[in-house]
This record gives structure tokens, C-alpha cells and sequence, in this order.
């Protein structure tokens, strides 16, 4: 049996390399978006910054306390805004920890492979979740692009910046205002929504289609 110091250290490495896998599907599915002169900025930020494998520990760390720093202010809306990454990274983190423990448990190493994801992704059979973490990432996404729109928020984020920087997560500021830039540029988040949407839940449907 691995000493429990070495199962964290296992674990931490294949937590990278789903984040990896998975990142690098996201890219290949959506590559259209990507090369889309609208949307090509908000889905290096979807799929790159928010779903990639970064330091989740850090970044939900830091939303906490960006949290906490931004009360009063900022809109009010921005911070329920926050709020909903919160639990968006808090699930996704979440389930990421269930899909590691199923791939020590089946012997999957870091170099796993789509045949290997979809079978522990189908013994986990949490489908609530899934959908859940599906529906969150657009509702997330809407919030955002409503947010973009408006110039109160524009003139809060230099302030809430430099807040950020003096308590030390000026990292996650950075974060955030690059997610906001990019949802700037863009005229109609409907198509970008909605083809995810579609494309994520039919990916989930197949994968579960065998699962009983």
C-alpha cells in the first residue's frame, strides 16, 4: 500500500495530467471557436486559463480572498458573479479528485488515454454532477458577458486590481480581467453558449450511453 506521502504525490501528478487530457479535448473539440476571429479570445479563456491544468489550489485560494476583498467595493453582481466561479472551480475540483482516486484504483498512469478516461468518467456515473458542471460553466459564462456590458463594472476592476495586488493575488486579478477583456470584444455570446451546451451534453450522453 503507498505511504500516504507518496499517494498525494501520485495523485498530484495524474491531477495534472487529466487537467492536460482534458484540456487538450476541449481544444480539439471546440477548434472552430478557437479559430473564430470573435470568439478565438474567449476560448483560449474558456478552455486554456479556466479549464486548464493550472494551480487550482492557488486560483480557489485566491478567489476566496478576492472574494472577501471586493465586499463593498465592487457591484453587486460582480461579486455573486465571483461567487458562482467559486463554485464552478469548487465542483470541477471536486470531480477532478473522484476521476484521480478511479484512476489509481485502475492503475491508469499519466499518460491516459480517451479509452481509458471515458471508462473511469462511465464507473464514476455521477451524472447530476456532470450536467450540473456543464450548466454552471454557461450560467458562468453569461454572467460574465452580462457584466462585460456594463461600464460600472469597468471602473470597479481598477480598483478591485490594485486592492488584489496590495493582499498579495494580484495573480487572480489578472485572471479575471483577462476573462473580462475577452468577453468585451464579443457582439452575441448566444452561439458561443450554445454550441457548447450542445456539444458538451451530447459528449456526456455518449460516453454514459453504455454505462448500465
Amino acid at each position: 500500500m503507498d505511504e500516504p506521502k507518496d499517494y498525494e504525490e501520485k495523485a498530484l501528478q495524474l491531477k495534472k495530467a487529466l487537467q492536460a487530457f482534458q484540456s487538450r479535448r476541449l481544444n480539439s473539440t471546440y477548434l472552430d471557436l478557437r479559430q473564430n476571429s470573435e470568439y478565438k479570445n474567449i476560448a483560449y479563456f474558456f478552455f486554456q486559463k479556466l479549464y486548464g491544468p493550472e494551480d487550482y489550489e492557488f486560483r480557489n485560494t485566491s478567489m476566496q480572498t478576492l472574494h472577501k476583498a471586493m465586499d463593498g467595493r465592487a457591484p453587486g453582481g460582480m461579486i455573486d458573479a465571483v461567487s458562482m466561479v467559486i463554485e464552478l472551480h469548487d465542483l470541477s475540483d471536486a470531480l477532478d479528485n473522484r476521476m484521480v482516486d478511479a484512476m489509481i484504483a485502475n492503475g491508469v498512469s499519466t499518460d491516459i488515454n480517451m479509452t481509458q478516461y471515458q471508462s473511469i468518467y462511465r464507473q464514476l456515473d455521477n451524472h447530476d454532477e456532470r450536467i450540473w458542471q456543464i450548466e454552471l460553466s454557461l450560467k458562468v459564462t453569461r454572467v460574465f458577458y452580462d457584466l462585460s456590458r456594463k461600464w460600472v463594472v469597468r471602473l470597479s476592476l481598477g480598483t478591485i486590481r490594485r486592492v488584489a495586488h496590495l493582499l498579495g493575488i494580484g495573480k487572480i486579478m489578472d485572471f479575471v480581467y483577462e476573462g473580462y477583456t475577452a468577453f468585451r470584444v464579443i457582439h452575441n455570446i448566444d452561439y458561443f453558449v450554445e454550441t457548447i451546451e450542445k456539444r458538451e451534453k451530447a459528449w456526456h450522453s455518449e460516453i454514459m450511453k453504455d454505462a448500465n
